[in-house]
């Protein structure tokens, strides 16, 4: 087990990707100041731009400044969370909401200290339908109480809408673009489809960066295209809770930015009927959960509203 830990630790200890990382989180927590930021979505624009890297490489920066962080492995048709960090759970996301498993046996420590894996089983059917679900939006709140932060790794933008429908569950999206491949018109339609689903869109994660004037691999910018180097602050020391990390209940729990909008646990932003199909009551995986984004079909978009 030993030999185990430190083959995956030393995966991230670059120490180039370790001082882009902790910047990154140093970042986040600055767009914390008006609104708190636990739950975040790591997408891309199109395969290959390193965002899966992103992801579990901010993941570990945040366990090793002392918060307790869960990723969740929502790219449920190309995984790769698992064997990145050489953890193969036996149950997972389909597991925990059908009610087969306990959320608590879903979710496993990883080699790392205070680092958490929730993942998705093999061949879902749907995983949009599942994203759109009550009892998903339900889960997602639930995590957000028990976890100081939740990562959650999706499909690219541009391929699959379970980015889309998963950024108007969370408190803030990364969308990750590598340099000198990704189109920028791709980028900017990307971050509309984004918008389109009321996203909060934190910034852009820069991968692949061949700037000798740069020190990090990656770079981060804020909506308006502001460059941001923060120092990180001072970590907090959390206390691990390895054998129950979540103490899971059927009944959703309303985040604050729920709260403060005035909607309940499972139920989605204003705007997300414009790429989210009906629900159908207590059926986690109900046929017709999904059904705007059906071929031959637009979607209607909603303006852009201002947050409170």
């Amino acid at each position: 087990m030993a030999k185990k830990s430190k083959k995956i630790l030393a995966r991230f200890e670059h120490p180039q990707l370790s001082n882009a990382s902790k910047t990154l989180l140093a970042n986040i927590r600055f767009a914390s100041v008006d609104e708190k930021v636990k739950t975040i979505v790591v997408t891309s624009s199109e395969q290959n731009e390193g965002k899966t890297i992103v992801s579990t490489n901010l993941a570990n920066a945040i366990a090793t400044a002392g918060k307790k962080v869960l990723i969740v492995e929502t790219d449920m048709r190309r995984r790769s969370l698992g064997k990145l960090l050489d953890i193969h759970p036996t149950s997972g996301l389909y597991a925990a909401l059908s009610g087969s498993a306990s959320l608590n046996d879903a979710i496993l420590p990883t080699h790392i200290p205070n680092l958490y894996f929730l993942d998705a089983e093999p061949n879902i059917p749907s995983p949009a339908d599942i994203l759109s679900t009550k009892r998903f939006a339900s889960l997602v709140d639930k995590l957000r109480d028990s976890f100081d932060y939740v990562i959650f790794d999706t499909p690219p933008v541009s391929l699959f809408v379970d980015a889309a429908i998963l950024s108007s569950l969370v408190d803030g999206t990364l969308l990750v673009i590598r340099q000198n491949q990704t189109k920028r018109s791709l980028v900017a339609k990307c971050a509309q489809q984004l918008r389109v689903a009321d996203a909060r869109i934190l910034g852009t994660v820069m991968t692949f960066c061949t700037d000798d004037e740069s020190s990090y691999y990656y770079a981060y910018y804020t909506q308006d295209g502001k460059r941001v180097n923060k120092e990180d602050l001072e970590p907090a020391a959390m206390p691990s809770d390895l054998n129950n990390p979540v103490a899971w209940e059927q009944e959703g729990h309303t985040s604050p930015r729920r709260a403060s909008s005035g909607r309940s646990a499972a139920q989605p932003r204003p705007g997300m009927a414009d790429v989210q199909g009906a629900v159908a009551g207590g059926n986690p995986y109900a046929p017709n959960a999904f059904k705007a984004m059906t071929p031959g079909s637009k979607t209607p978009r909603h303006k852009n509203r201002t947050r409170s």
